[in-house]
C-alpha cells in the first residue's frame, strides 16, 4: 500500500509544481538597522521600488520626526540597487555624503545610509539556487 506524499521536497511543492523564484533571485538585499529605534531590525527588500519614510505609503516605516513621509526610495534592477532621496526635508546621507534630491546613487554591499537619527547598512548577497533532486 502506498501512502500519499504530504511533505514538500527541496525543489517543488506538494502538487509537484516548481516553486517560483523569490524576488531578485539569485540576489538578496537586506537593510539592517545599526543605529535607531530598532537596532535589531532587519528588513528584506522584496519589491522593485521600496519607499522609506514615516508616512502610510512607506514600505519601510521609520518613526522619527526628522524623517519625511516619503524620505527616500531604493530601486532594485537585477543585481543593481540604487537609492534616491525624494526631496526630503533633512536629506539622505550615503557613506557620509549627502545625496542630491532625485538623483540615483548605486548602493553596494556594506554601504551605510543615514535617514534622520537612523543608520542603516545594506547587505547584498547572492545565493545558489536549490539543486533539483535526481530521484523523482
Amino acid at each position: 500500500m502506498t501512502s500519499a506524499r504530504t511533505a514538500t521536497d527541496v525543489t517543488g511543492t506538494v502538487d509537484r509544481r516548481a516553486r517560483p523564484e523569490p524576488f531578485g533571485s539569485p540576489h538578496v538585499f537586506l537593510l539592517v538597522v545599526i543605529d535607531g529605534d530598532d537596532p535589531a531590525g532587519i528588513h528584506r527588500i522584496v519589491r522593485p521600488d521600496t519607499v522609506l519614510g514615516r508616512g502610510d505609503e512607506a514600505h519601510f516605516s521609520i518613526e522619527d520626526e526628522q524623517v519625511s513621509k516619503s524620505h527616500c526610495r531604493i530601486r532594485v534592477d537585477g543585481s543593481v540597487c540604487t537609492i534616491f532621496d525624494l526631496g526630503s526635508r533633512n536629506g539622505t546621507t550615503l557613506n557620509g555624503r549627502k545625496l542630491p534630491p532625485n538623483v540615483g546613487q548605486r548602493l553596494r554591499h556594506l554601504d551605510e545610509i543615514e535617514i534622520g537619527n537612523h543608520r542603516l547598512m545594506l547587505l547584498a548577497g547572492r545565493f545558489r539556487p536549490a539543486r533539483k533532486s535526481a530521484a523523482a
